[in-house]
């Protein structure tokens, strides 16, 4: 698997049934619907279950997957922490995760975030330089001087830098990815059904099912 590889995902998914066996009654197999992290990693998020998505706005099929992932989200127990940590698995993955780092630090990734895809990937834009973003900023009124400011920052700089350092820690290889309380990792080119196609019920099944597994061992360790 080429770490420049990201899946498509296009279709509304079933939920399963947490605490149980996936929705098509069977458990997720390791290797095949998921990997292990190894090392296991501690996640940022203290007490909850952490669930990262591994990510590009310059990725299609990440911007493909964007409405059923958001509908994941909002539907996901109370004690499920997700977060977002974009990719730069190649030059021009670059500029577009500044601005997501940019957009974070302003607080104005929810108003954005599915902007941003659709600018990429329907609008046509060209935010793979600084420049283009830059532009795009202010011809969607967000403020031009604070924008660039954030977007010359050390800070996000800094975070640009570490995002390779992170992606090596999870064994991330393609997007979308996703991460579950720093244990497991998968995604829709591993959770296939038996003719090996992209299965994206089975895909939500599994990473339901990684999290009540995670879930268990956060229970375990506080006894």
């Amino acid at each position: 698997m080429r770490a420049t590889h990201c899946f498509s995902l296009v279709t509304a998914v079933t939920l399963s049934l947490l605490g149980a066996p996936t929705a098509w009654g069977e458990q997720p197999v390791e290797g095949k619907d998921y990997k292990p992290i190894v090392p296991a990693l501690t996640p940022e998020s203290n007490g909850k279950v952490e669930v990262i998505e591994f990510f590009s706005y310059a990725c299609p099929h990440c911007a493909e997957f964007e409405p059923d992932l958001e509908n994941w989200v909002k539907r996901k127990p109370k004690d499920v922490e997700y977060r977002m940590v974009p990719m730069v698995f190649r030059q021009e993955w670059k500029a577009p995760a500044k601005l997501y780092f940019t957009l974070e630090a302003m607080g104005l990734v929810d108003k954005y975030h599915s902007k941003v895809y659709d600018a990429i990937h329907k609008e046509k834009k060209d935010l793979f330089s600084d420049a283009g973003v830059k532009d795009w900023a202010k011809s969607v009124a967000i403020d031009p001087a604070k924008f660039v400011e954030v977007y010359d920052s050390f800070g996000v700089e800094a975070k640009l830098q570490r995002v390779a350092t992170i992606g090596r820690q999870y064994g991330v290889q393609f997007t979308p990815a996703l991460a579950v309380g720093g244990k497991f990792l998968t995604g829709p080119s591993m959770a296939t059904n038996a003719q090996g196609g992209l299965d994206y019920a089975r895909f939500f099944g599994v990473l339901d099912q990684l999290v009540n597994t995670a879930r268990t061992g956060l229970s375990a360790k506080k006894k």
